[in-house]
């Protein structure tokens, strides 16, 4: 926050011939600003998605936006102003103050320290927010009233800024609205420098921006899913057994692109009449998605049925004849060797295969996960996580990054977990085959 107030405080508006008109406005302008009451508290009802506060910029016009007066030496007062343009700033401490707020309200975040999403987060949030303060004013007094004390500060900020909110899974804004907000130290009865004022500022702002019906919405829904009921009310799904050759060489074949209007991830064959299974967050709201198999043909595919909060998807094509993975039913152990296969970047990079372990058995939100240190990327998601003898046991569902980098902690939905929440049965599974011994 000190680097903040650096950067807000780093001008100040210098006296010369001719600017003294201007300069006279602007200071009565500030010397008499007063900030709005503070926003009430509202509540979250019912069953809210996690946010996480991620970025924060500062983008404020090129003019005086604070008056300052120091242990009331007239002679000292000045006029700071904004020269930085558009500038980011590190969100650790602004993130704090998001999240205490949308605890307060009911809501469930977390802060970014160490990065984007923090170390630690074991998995990603439902959803990410961003805001930018497109305009601030501020006025800053020391010791201006005697009753208060020497070296006390006073004064009032008023802030507007812009907020978006980022769904994880659709990769898309869900919520935005400009707010206007201020703190006024003066009418609360506190005191504070300007680190103070401007963190109170900043903390009504969030509160009103979590008050507001555009946040309240995209919280409160559990996603983009398509619309019908729920997979676990509809009829069971039988799937066909996999007849593809055994082996980790063979498995690509059996894995697709599944491509959307707003981008790609991975998909694979868990049926041989032609049903695969992803993620939702690759497929999100679309009711058709184009398949494209590792030698080069493509499919229609006709998204079925869809669970945002386990994240998981079951489409409809023609699989062309190629045969379904064999699936795992008993649980991944840890450190058995595992390989995940996905299309990282779209299809440029289709069908990579990583090589890793089961690194831990974890449960997070309710949900249980396999975590992997197998190498995962942008467009692997929704693509299988296979034991040695080509059987899938997950399919990818986030990886963990700090500052932007993959850590090598990645995050799989078991199998049965994706095949229970859509419904599917599966076959019995093929007991492994034992070579046959001399007599």
């Amino acid at each position: 926050m000190r680097a903040l107030v650096s950067a807000l405080t780093m001008a100040a508006v210098v006296l010369a011939a001719g600017c003294g008109v201007a300069r006279a406005a602007d200071e009565n302008r500030l010397k008499n600003l007063k900030a709005p009451p503070p926003a009430a508290v509202k509540p979250l009802t019912g069953a809210v998605r996690t946010v996480r506060f991620a970025r924060l910029l500062i983008e404020l016009k090129p003019e005086p936006w604070a008056f300052v007066r120091n242990n009331d030496v007239y002679a000292d007062d000045k006029l700071l102003s904004w020269q930085d343009g558009q500038k980011a700033v590190k969100p650790n401490a602004f993130a704090a103050i998001f999240d205490d707020e949308l605890k307060q309200a009911g809501g469930s975040g977390g802060t970014a320290a160490g990065g984007l999403f923090g170390q630690e987060a074991p998995s990603m949030p439902d959803l990410l927010a961003a805001v930018k303060i497109t305009e601030m004013q501020g006025r800053f007094c020391k010791s201006c009233n005697l009753l208060l004390g020497a070296g006390r500060w006073e004064g009032a900020v008023v802030m507007t800024a812009h907020w978006e909110v980022l769904s994880v899974l659709d990769r898309r804004v869900v919520a935005q609205g400009d707010v206007a907000s201020g703190f006024d130290a003066g009418a609360r009865g506190l005191q504070g420098d300007p680190e103070r004022l401007i963190d109170e500022a900043f903390r009504d702002n969030a509160r009103r921006f979590i008050a507001s019906d555009s946040f309240r919405k995209a919280i409160a829904t559990p996603g983009t899913a398509m619309p019908g009921p729920s997979p676990t009310l509809l009829g069971p799904v039988a799937l066909v057994a996999g007849h593809a050759k055994p082996g980790i060489a063979q498995a690509a074949a059996s894995v697709a692109v599944v491509f959307t209007a707003e981008g790609s991830g991975s998909g694979f064959l868990i049926s041989d009449d032609g049903y695969l299974l992803t993620n939702h967050h690759v497929v999100g709201a679309q009711g058709v998605v184009k398949v494209k198999w590792s030698d080069g043909s493509e499919s229609v595919g006709q998204v079925l049925r869809t669970d945002p909060r386990r994240d998981v998807a079951l489409i409809k094509t023609d699989p062309g004849g190629r045969a379904a993975l064999g699936l795992r039913h008993s649980p991944a152990q840890q450190g058995e060797t595992v390989y995940a296969i996905g299309s990282p970047l779209g299809d440029r990079f289709q069908n990579t295969m990583s090589k890793g372990i089961v690194s831990a058995l974890r449960s997070q939100q309710g949900l249980s996960y396999i975590q992997s240190d197998v190498m995962v990327n942008h467009g692997s998601s929704g693509g299988p996580l296979l034991d040695e003898t080509g059987k899938v046991i997950g399919l990818t569902a986030s990886g963990q990054m700090i500052n932007g980098a993959p850590v090598g902690i990645n995050f799989f939905i078991p199998i049965d977990d994706a095949l229970k929440i859509l419904n599917l049965v599966a076959p019995a599974e093929t007991p492994p085959q034992v070579a046959a011994t001399k007599p």
